[in-house]
Formats: structure tokens, C-alpha cells, sequence
């Protein structure tokens, strides 16, 4: 019977996080294209560098390409990582200023409203 209360548990949760994640990068058109560029970019900077370093360092062609491949996919990996931390600093900022952006709007609406309800009650006294 602990088993099926763990399940049921680990559900809940796994439900708890789908809702909570209301907006992802993958979602997202700007990130998604900034994230592929990075990793993009990085890695061929990282692939052209460690074969031209291997190639005037006298290695062989196949070890300096192998090298340089090797190179590329951690780079990749490594910059995809942080490219990822990167956007969701900037992400949960944007969505900081849409917050601040609404409750601004919220409350001069609500000072609009008052200032109509005060105009009308004047209006109803005269």
C-alpha cells in the first residue's frame, strides 16, 4: 500500500510542476533562437581554434580533426548549459516587468474608478 501512496504522491507533484511551469525556453521564440545561436557559434569557434592550434602544433590531420570535434561537442554542451541559465535570468525578468507593467495599470484604473465614483456622487449632491 506504500507503494501506491508513493505513486500517488509522485503524480501530484509531477501535476504541481506541469501547472507551475507556465512559461518555458522552449516556448519562448527569442531564447529558443538565442540558445541554438550560441551553441552554434561557440562550437564552431571551439572546432576552428583546436584545429588550427593542432595543425601549427605539428599533429597529424586525423588527431587534430578528432581533437577539434571533441572540442566542438563539450563546448557545445558547456555553452548550451549556461545559454540556458543565461535566458531564464532574462525570462523571469521580462516576466517581472509584465507584473509591474499590469499592476500599474491596475491601479490607475482603479484611481480612474474612484475619481468617476467621487465625480458622480458630487454630481448626485448638486
Amino acid at each position: 500500500m506504500a507503494d501506491k501512496k508513493d505513486k500517488k504522491d509522485k503524480a501530484k507533484k509531477g501535476e504541481e510542476a506541469k501547472a507551475e511551469a507556465l512559461v518555458s525556453l522552449s516556448q519562448h521564440p527569442r531564447a529558443k533562437a538565442g540558445i541554438r545561436r550560441a551553441r552554434t557559434r561557440a562550437a564552431l569557434i571551439a572546432f576552428v581554434l583546436v584545429f588550427v592550434l593542432n595543425v601549427v602544433g605539428d599533429q597529424e590531420l586525423f588527431d587534430a580533426v578528432w581533437r577539434a570535434l571533441v572540442a566542438g561537442i563539450v563546448v557545445n554542451i558547456v555553452v548550451w548549459r549556461c545559454a540556458i541559465m543565461v535566458w531564464r535570468h532574462i525570462l523571469m525578468h521580462e516576466l517581472e516587468q509584465v507584473a509591474e507593467h499590469r499592476r500599474e495599470q491596475m491601479r490607475a484604473h482603479q484611481e480612474r474608478m474612484e475619481k468617476l465614483a467621487a465625480d458622480q456622487a458630487e454630481q448626485a449632491a448638486s
